[in-house]
């Protein structure tokens, strides 16, 4: 369970009005990150779906190359090669739909059936060679739908959520539900974009995940 969350949402929001989360573009710079990532969002943009975006195989390769710049194989992670990559995603195809459409329908943090979706999905994804799940799976889910969902990793999030790393996909779920109540906060649906910027803070997924980056002051 999240502690201190009405807390933890004013110091978001007050992050991401304040303009302060401006400074995790001189945090993080332009380097091939951000370069795979506006690569990626700019595909991802020009489909409709996320099953559209997975039929086309260089779309599946600038997927795998963004998580790599996201050092999701670098120290002690490891990703899969990526025929299997892509075998694990393209098998998550009909639960992607059904994310999509209830995300049409309302705000994911009120819809009950969303968590055990949820639940599906994370445990259907498994692009790592360790057992290791939720910063890949995290990642992996915020390109495939960058308006919904937001990265995570553990120094971070779960430190900032939980006061340590231990990852599992009730913790996924939980923050995911966490980040949709700011997502659907009145003034952050119609004034977003004059928070936003060109390069790391693009959607109001990543402008959470910035803040409580910038509010921790680690990174992976």
């Amino acid at each position: 369970m999240i502690k201190e969350h009405d807390q933890k949402i004013e110091q978001i929001i007050e992050c991401i009005k304040n303009n302060r989360i401006q400074e995790i573009d001189e945090k993080f710079g332009n380097g091939p990150e951000l370069y795979f990532y506006k690569k990626l969002m700019q595909l991802r943009s020009n489909s409709k779906s996320a099953k559209s975006f997975l039929t086309d195989a260089y779309n599946l390769e600038i997927l795998y190359a963004t998580l790599v710049a996201w050092g999701m194989n670098c120290r002690a992670a490891k990703m899969k090669y990526i025929d299997d990559f892509k075998d694990n995603i393209l098998s998550c195809e009909e639960r992607f739909e059904q994310l999509e459409s209830f995300w049409a329908k309302g705000n994911i943090s009120t819809n009950n059936l969303v968590g055990p979706l949820l639940k599906e999905i994370y445990q259907s994804l498994h692009v790592m060679k360790t057992e290791a799940r939720l910063v890949s799976n995290s990642k992996l889910l915020h390109f495939l739908f960058p308006e919904m969902l937001m990265p995570m990793d553990g120094k971070n999030t779960l430190n900032y959520f939980y006061g340590n790393t231990g990852e599992s996909v009730q913790k996924y779920i939980e923050i995911i539900k966490f980040s949709s109540e700011i997502m659907d906060m009145k003034d952050m649906k119609e004034n977003w974009q004059k928070y936003s910027s060109g390069d790391w803070n693009t959607t109001i997924p990543k402008m959470i995940d910035n803040a409580i980056i910038l509010l921790v002051g680690k990174s992976d």
